[in-house]
């Protein structure tokens, strides 16, 4: 059986920030075998600019999603 998957909102990252005391947050979730999700925060635009860049590398080079061509919004 299996459940529906939703994206994770910047908000849990936000909190994840702010109850742990960190300047920049990277989530990755999967589903094995049906999905994977990233979510990025960063408490100001330079610390979330660090952190999509992050979010960015896992993405693309660890976990082998295409390069998306007009930009990075997936």
């Amino acid at each position: 059986m299996s459940s529906k998957t939703v994206d994770i909102p910047i908000s849990a990252g936000k909190l994840i920030a702010d109850t742990y005391g960190y300047d920049q947050v990277v989530i990755v979730a999967r589903k094995v075998g049906e999905r994977e999700h990233v979510t990025t925060y960063g408490v100001d635009k330079a610390h979330c600019d660090v952190a999509a860049r992050m979010g960015h590398f896992f993405k693309h080079k660890l976990m082998g999603w295409p390069e998306n061509p007009k930009g990075d919004a997936g």
